[in-house]
């Protein structure tokens, strides 16, 4: 028999997700090993009711090592009457130029403070850095984790159809785009540009598509060839305050971390007192308005110009590397970003704005922008659709500084 269903939760609301202290400290002594708060308690046991609920309920109950995910594994083991196994391949993602990379408690110190709660015979395959991983590291890290999960869950548990993994925000993301197949976790899941969502012990659910995988009625299908569907993306209608502290990928701050933590406490009191809730957390210097570049597109017939389409989107993913991968409407491109002397494009008519004009594109910019069209094989893109109302109206001069040049087409 091989694994058909497979469920992913997202731990609960942190301890010092709370807007006001004292927080408390990580029980097991690990930098930023925090337990849940008490909303997060509540939220784990409404978790656990909703999967008892369910005709196809876990017969496996898999955890990150980090507290607050065993915390929030605990009432659904009791519920189901299942131990917990602490599979670190799932644990939490840790940046690189972090001051401390937390490595999650042994054990042996777990087994203290979940005393009889914890299966200690299950033995993971794959041990997250204790250097850091950048978001690419993450993204090859859950892929790694399934064929070698999976095949060991199968060897040990060859009755076991559905299991249940309780991890982290970026985790659950990175696992699940790896599962149904796709290059990396910024791409959408449809044309509609639906993504991963993870709230506060949120639920995904996938399902193995048996037709596709076994039409030649072969049965022992390695995990690579069998094809799934997500039959269930952060569900969160078992919680009685519904989808709390999303995170996903497009949030430039490291799940938890004190800047992800401080953006999200500003968008709960702005949404307490009716305001406008903030995108990012407010900084002394505005944030620009418009930003344009020139993107050279490859022509293979010089009697032609190759014209991108008003309506396309320009999406970029690894520009820190030599090789990055620019998605354009529905062809993706390897390609270079490089540095221009500058030209300056005129717009009559523009509103005037007190905010600064943009001189260069920043390399934390939205990861959607539209993309327009000129005369030759260059186009231009605006990568900040936020303008501003202001009544006056002048010619507005965008000087140009940066350059893509997109090679390598891909039709996917």
């Amino acid at each position: 028999m091989v694994v058909k269903t497979i469920y992913i939760a997202r731990h609960g609301y942190r301890s010092n997700w709370l807007a006001k202290g004292p927080y408390p400290l990580p029980p097991t002594g690990i930098d930023s090993d925090v337990p849940l708060a008490e909303h997060g308690i509540h939220q784990a046991k409404e978790l656990a009711h909703y999967i008892v609920s369910l005709e196809n309920q876990p017969e496996l109950l898999f955890s990150s090592p980090f507290y607050r995910c065993i915390q929030t594994s605990e009432p659904i083991a009791d519920i189901l009457e299942l131990p917990i196994m602490i599979e670190r391949g799932i644990g939490e993602w840790y940046r690189p130029d972090r001051p401390v990379i937390p490595v999650a408690a042994p054990l042996e110190t777990l087994e203290n403070f979940f005393p009889g709660k914890l299966d200690l015979k299950w033995q993971s395959q794959v041990i997250p850095s204790d250097k850091g991983e950048t978001e690419e590291d993450l993204f090859r890290r859950c892929g790694k984790v399934w064929p070698l999960f999976i095949n060991q869950v199968e060897t040990q548990y060859p009755n076991a159809e559905t299991i249940l993994l309780v991890t982290h925000a970026a985790a659950k993301a990175a696992l699940g785009m790896n599962l149904l197949g796709f290059s990396n976790w910024r791409e959408p899941l449809d044309e509609d540009g639906t993504i991963i969502r993870s709230g506060s012990c949120s639920l995904d659910k996938y399902e193995l598509d048996t037709r596709s995988t076994f039409q030649n009625g072969v049965n022992e299908v390695p995990l690579e060839n069998r094809k799934w569907r997500m039959t269930m993306n952060g569900n969160v209608e078992f919680l009685i305050k519904g989808e709390e502290m999303n995170w996903d990928y497009r949030n430039a701050h490291e799940a938890g971390s004190d800047a992800d933590i401080k953006l999200r406490q500003a968008a709960a009191a702005a949404a307490a007192t009716g305001t406008a809730v903030p995108s990012v957390v407010p900084t002394e210097e505005p944030e620009l308005e418009s930003v344009y570049v020139s993107v050279d597109i490859p022509n293979g017939n010089y009697r032609e110009g190759n014209a991108i389409d008003r309506t396309a989107t320009l999406q970029q993913s690894g520009l820190e590397t030599d090789v990055p991968l620019f998605r354009v409407g529905d062809q993706v491109y390897e390609g270079q970003w490089k540095k221009l002397v500058g030209t300056e494009l005129a717009f009559p008519g523009e509103p005037t704005t007190s905010k600064k004009q943009a001189k260069s594109v920043e390399l934390e910019t939205p990861n959607e922008e539209d993309v327009g069209e000129d005369e030759t094989d260059n186009a231009e893109v605006d990568t900040a659709k936020d303008r501003n109302s202001d009544d006056r109206h002048q010619e507005k001069i965008y000087r140009i500084q940066d350059h893509i040049v997109l090679n390598d087409v891909e039709r996917i």
